[in-house]
């Protein structure tokens, strides 16, 4: 059975030129456990913003300031595995800074397997 190697990222189908170790969370429902005086443990809820991470080296043809401004675009992270997520109407996380490389971040509404 193959395992995860490499991903490919897209937004807005226009394809990202990342470096290995690119990660997604697919944010959703996140769990916090509770312990108990009684000794059981339950938990409560909240929502979870996903967070596409990723490294991309900084070339003439990378559009920075497109990605800097990024809002309302479809992220999508291909795994080599054949799964796929989009994370939709996403926009990027922190200030870029640029440098050799670019770290950039990106979130939106939960993911979803495509």
């Amino acid at each position: 059975m193959k395992h995860h190697g490499r991903a490919t990222l897209t937004y807005n189908g226009k394809r990202l030129k990342s470096k290995e170790g690119a990660t997604l969370n697919l944010g959703g429902t996140a769990r916090t456990p509770e312990p108990l005086d009684d000794g059981t443990v339950g938990y409560y809820e909240t929502t979870a913003a996903p967070e596409l991470s990723c490294t991309v080296p900084l070339t003439s043809d990378l559009a920075v300031q497109e990605l800097r401004d990024l809002a309302d675009a479809n992220v999508v992270f291909e795994s080599d595995t054949g799964l796929s997520w989009v994370i939709r109407e996403a926009f990027t996380v922190d200030a870029v800074s640029v440098g050799r490389e670019v770290q950039l971040k990106f979130s939106g509404q939960p993911a979803e397997q495509m």
